[in-house]
């Protein structure tokens, strides 16, 4: 069965967890930090400067609440204290062709390269 834009599956203390950023979580992400996400959509947890901890929080307890609404606050943040990289996941699979435009984007302005004629 193919999984729903948005979810992911998350292996966490020996347990399975599908985890879901839908249309429902990104309303809830837009009415606290904005129409725009800008907060989120500029988020980078390879940055030097540290990340907006409660936004990154926000996403995994937000993400957890469809298919695992008795989870604990504590169970999201130590699934973000094992994968910083969870929130970007998330954000990916809610906005599966926003990935494919930047790396769309990123191929076609690299130095040297021609696009490809099809």
């Amino acid at each position: 069965m193919e999984s729903l834009t948005g979810e992911i599956g998350v292996q966490h203390g020996g347990q399975q967890y599908s985890l879901m950023l839908g249309l429902r979580g990104i309303a809830k992400l837009q009415a606290k930090y904005g129409k725009d996400l800008a907060v989120i959509r500029h988020a980078d947890a390879a940055a030097e400067e540290l990340p907006d901890l409660g936004v990154y929080l926000d996403i995994v307890d937000i993400a957890l609440e469809r298919h695992h609404p008795d989870a604990t606050p504590a169970l999201g943040e130590q699934m973000l204290m094992a994968d910083m990289a969870l929130p970007g996941r998330l954000l990916a699979a809610a906005f599966p062709s926003a990935d494919v435009d930047a790396a769309k984007t990123a191929k076609a302005s690299r130095p040297g390269k021609k696009p490809a004629r099809r």
